[in-house]
């Protein structure tokens, strides 16, 4: 049984609203989804927030009408369930590739990315929906709740079991644009408040209360107005200055081979170690260059004698950033890492200059399984392997964020492909070193994930850690997207293509100065980490207050 869901306020927005109030069952569950596939496009390649707007919207007025069913839990667990599982569906549908680099292997086990993985994230918001049922009502204060109980439930997908933080909200903006700064005053998670907050403001101009002022309605849509044309009033003001450079000099290099072909019969392939040497060779060099290569680089041990020795012998007297595999072998039998080393000509004598192991892995494909997974031997063997396939167990994680020095780079901050989604491993850096970074390293292994949303989504993302610690940021990202972009997030450099590449494969190089670091934003501070929190405080006075009046 439902109640009356007969709309008022704007009347070119009744219809529209009574439609999507009044659907109940499968119709129901099925507009939910088509809206929360629709909020996709507010996410790169496409940034368009409008699509994250009409989205929101339209899930505050389903709700409207679940909440006034009979069993109203369950109806709007559905709805926000059917919201998620649409949206990480298509926006993340990308996490299927690493299954197609071996079909014949791995295609049966689609269903792991294409349902598992967005019906359990899915659950999340389906029950935050529920919770924020409890206190919903037909007047503006239902905006608030929404806003309030959708951010907790970022927060928590963002950590929960180790978290999968990706398309937050506050990541629709453009990175390097002006509502983007905002993240410089509290973090992603405070610009993904603010974001939530914005779109699902009009909302309110549609609702089930008879003789109600329009006012009243148009009050959460003209303080989200406000409040985007302050934060792009100074954010443009933030923008208008230039960002300086040092004068160390950046090499981004990817000789961009295909994942299918980076390893033969388990095997490293040999060409891919060849190419990059090729390229340290004929690329034209400046004393001191730091040269940067993308994660898991050649696909071996860079460590060993086989490959630190002509590397060395490369590299005169430049300076080499690379991801790589490193392995100890101790009484507990060999532990396998995910790393990050710093090489220099001296290096095939005295080892790497400095190296950072991966903290975060990623559950398939860098985690023991055996470790975390009921049977986790045996889906060890089935399932797509380690991200580099040196260490088909797993890799141990490393000890934690921290700061990597070397006597011929400036300290800076290292992150691994998945970690690059996580806001704090700069600030745990930087307390764990005992100073402050003068730049953030990103180095990423994107040729799983495809050529187009996977990667470009990742890139977006590293870009805010950039805006959140005004640091600048150098990424390399094998067949994804090699760029430096300033303490501001905008970019200054990505690289281009080689005409003379091998078929198949998409060299990218890329030359730039280092940006200067900025001084730390409000959010490496105390009190722009509290920002997000706080902020949650007020929304939940603001609405219970409305709520109960």
């Amino acid at each position: 049984m439902t109640s009356d869901t007969r709309s008022h306020g704007v009347t070119l927005l009744g219809p529209l609203h009574e439609t999507l109030a009044r659907a109940t069952g499968w119709k129901a569950v099925f507009f939910a989804a088509l809206l929360g596939a629709f909020a996709g496009l507010a996410f790169a390649p496409f940034n368009l927030t409008l699509a994250l707007a009409i989205a929101l919207i339209g899930l505050v007025w389903m709700i409207d009408g679940a909440r006034g069913q009979q069993r109203w839990g369950r109806a709007i667990f559905a709805r926000g369930w059917a919201f998620g599982f649409g949206h990480f569906l298509i926006s993340m549908h990308w996490t299927a590739a690493p299954f197609l680099v071996e079909p014949e292997k791995h295609a049966i086990f689609l269903w792991m990315p294409l349902i598992l993985l967005p019906g359990g994230m899915a659950i999340i918001w389906g029950a935050a929906m529920s919770m924020a049922g409890a206190f919903w009502s037909a007047s503006p204060s239902r905006i608030f709740i929404f806003t309030l109980f959708f951010a907790m439930a970022e927060w928590v997908r963002g950590n929960l079991f180790g978290g999968f933080p990706w398309n937050l909200a506050g990541t629709s903006w453009v990175p390097g644009g002006a509502i983007s700064q905002a993240a410089s005053l509290g973090g992603i998670y405070w610009l993904t408040v603010i974001t939530l907050f914005v779109c699902s403001a009009g909302a309110a101009l549609v609702d089930t209360r008879e003789a109600r002022s329009l006012a009243m309605r148009f009050m959460p849509l003209l303080v989200a107005i406000g409040c985007l044309a302050g934060l792009w009033g100074w954010g443009t003001q933030r923008l208008s200055h230039p960002s300086g450079e040092t004068d160390v000099d950046i090499v981004l290099m990817d000789v961009g081979v295909p994942q299918a072909e980076k390893y033969i019969d388990g095997r490293p392939n040999p060409a891919v170690f060849r190419r990059y040497l090729e390229f340290l060779r004929d690329i034209p060099a400046r004393p001191r260059d730091i040269v940067i290569w993308p994660e898991g680089a050649t696909g071996g041990y860079l460590l060993g004698a086989q490959q630190i020795e002509p590397v060395a012998a490369y590299l005169g007297d430049r300076t080499l950033i690379a991801g790589t595999v490193r392995y100890t072998a101790g009484s507990q039998g060999e532990a396998w890492y995910n790393s990050l080393a710093v090489l220099t000509a001296d290096s095939a004598r005295t080892g790497a200059a400095g190296v950072y192991d991966k903290h975060r892995l990623v559950p398939v494909g860098e985690l023991p399984l055996a470790r975390i997974l009921p049977f986790g031997q045996q889906l060890a063997g089935i399932l797509p392997g380690a991200l580099q396939r040196m260490a088909t167990a797993g890799y141990e994680p490393g000890s934690g964020p921290a700061l990597v020095f070397g006597d011929t780079v400036p300290p800076f901050v290292a992150m691994i492909c998945y970690e690059g989604l996580y806001p704090n491993i700069v600030t745990d850096a930087e307390h764990t070193g005992g100073e402050r970074a003068e730049w953030i390293v990103v180095v990423s292994n994107d040729a799983w994930f495809g050529a187009w949303i996977g990667p470009s989504q990742h890139y977006t993302q590293n870009r805010y850690r950039a805006i959140e610690s005004g640091l600048p940021l150098a990424r390399v990202a094998a067949r994804g997207t090699s760029a430096v972009v300033d303490g501001m997030g905008r970019e200054i450099l990505q690289t281009k293509g080689l005409l003379d590449d091998i078929p198949g494969w998409r060299g990218q190089v890329g030359r730039t100065r280092l940006p200067e670091a900025l001084a730390p934003p409000l959010y490496q501070t105390r009190a722009g980490k509290v920002l997000f929190p706080l902020t949650l405080v007020f929304l939940s006075v603001l609405g219970l207050f409305a709520w109960k009046r």
